[in-house]
């Protein structure tokens, strides 16, 4: 064995001392000293509830537009009415999937909340679709005035069975039709490919009146029409603007044929999880931004319009005999889907309280 001479001794033994003093230190080389754990946090930070229970609420509409600030509205009061018990996160623009992908999240419970147009709901519950049946409803003020009352309780009850607590209608307005040529009668939709959201009624509804329906996700609906998949699309006037589709599309054709509503719904393990205070919270929370994007969809609907009519579109508005021609191919599409003595049931029940409300 190689033996080392008194100068590598001392030289070691000073290593040795100075590694000790390190260790001691707790290998702070920058020589700042690291807070305990335990250290108390200065009074003035406010750290979270460690047992928030977190809600997230997502939907398709963008930035700033009417459903997005209630949805936002729904955050403020619920946070700040639960002092810190919930947490809601909002993820509009489609941020989570495609329309069916965030309600399939909130009926497996990897999401909490969404608010999804009724026919993107309808393949998961179809006794809802009786909302979007074309020339039901006279005018918003009746149909809310129905959809806010028994018929309304009555249809957000058949989605539990299926794993969901309905919570509200929201708004979004009457929808009107964008296509590549002027629409004023059935008869011009002959052979047109209108885009629809998938549903079954919005088919047989298209199909009633001539056109080729083909169902396309509302992510792809901008590309859909540039690129020719589809000729003509329906909307509110607000997505129709928000979305630019006047800079793909050439006329305009304000039909009011049906009412594009959404529901606010949530999963209804979660729902159910909540302490009783909890849910009437979200309840009262979920009314007063329910109301909200109400008014201001009431407010925009006129603006909106004229902002398109500022965009070079062709606008046609029909006129009550055009829209008597669209109406009386619509009735069967009814009777078709109402076979079940419970949709048979709601129908009649709609019909007699869109009576009494005019």
């Amino acid at each position: 064995m190689r033996k080392f001479g008194k100068g590598f001794s001392q030289v070691f033994g000073l290593c040795l001392s100075a590694a000790v003093l390190l260790v001691g230190c707790g290998g702070n080389t920058q020589g700042t000293a690291q807070p305990s754990p335990s250290a108390e946090q200065p009074a003035s930070v406010e750290q979270p509830a460690k047992d928030a229970k977190l809600i997230r609420v997502s939907h398709n509409m963008p930035t700033d537009s009417g459903p997005d600030k209630a949805a936002h509205k729904f955050k403020e009061v619920v946070e700040n009415k639960s002092n810190g018990s919930l947490k809601v996160e909002i993820y509009g623009n489609s941020q989570l999937g495609s329309m069916r992908e965030q309600t399939e999240s909130v009926q497996m419970g990897s999401i909490e909340m969404t608010i999804q147009p009724i026919s993107t709901l309808t393949p998961f519950v179809n006794d809802l679709q009786v909302v979007d049946f074309p020339f039901l409803w006279p005018n918003e003020e009746t149909m809310f005035k129905v959809l806010d009352g028994e018929a309304g309780q009555q249809i957000l009850s058949t989605m539990e069975d299926a794993g969901f607590k309905g919570l509200g209608f929201w708004a979004s307005g009457f929808k009107a039709i964008t296509s590549n040529k002027q629409i004023q009668s059935p008869e011009d939709l002959k052979g047109v490919k209108m885009r629809v959201i998938p549903s079954p009624l919005l088919i047989a509804q298209y199909q009633a009146w001539g056109a080729n329906p083909v169902p396309v996700d509302f992510a792809e609906l901008y590309n859909s029409l540039q690129q020719g998949v589809v000729d003509g699309q329906e909307n509110p006037l607000e997505t129709i603007f928000m979305q630019k589709y006047y800079e793909v599309q050439k006329n305009l054709t304000v039909a009011n044929h049906g009412y594009l509503a959404y529901i606010s719904t949530m999963n209804k393990s979660f729902f159910d999880s909540l302490t009783q205070e909890e849910q009437q919270l979200l309840i009262e929370a979920e009314k007063e931004a329910r109301d909200l994007g109400r008014d201001i969809a009431d407010q925009m609907a006129s603006e909106y319009l004229k902002k398109l009519e500022e965009t070079g579109l062709q606008v046609t508005v029909l006129n009550n005999e055009q829209r008597e021609a669209f109406r009386t191919l619509s009735l069967p599409v009814h009777q078709e889907f109402s076979k079940t003595d419970r949709q048979k049931q709601i129908l009649e029940k709609v019909y007699e309280e869109v009576e009494a409300a005019q």
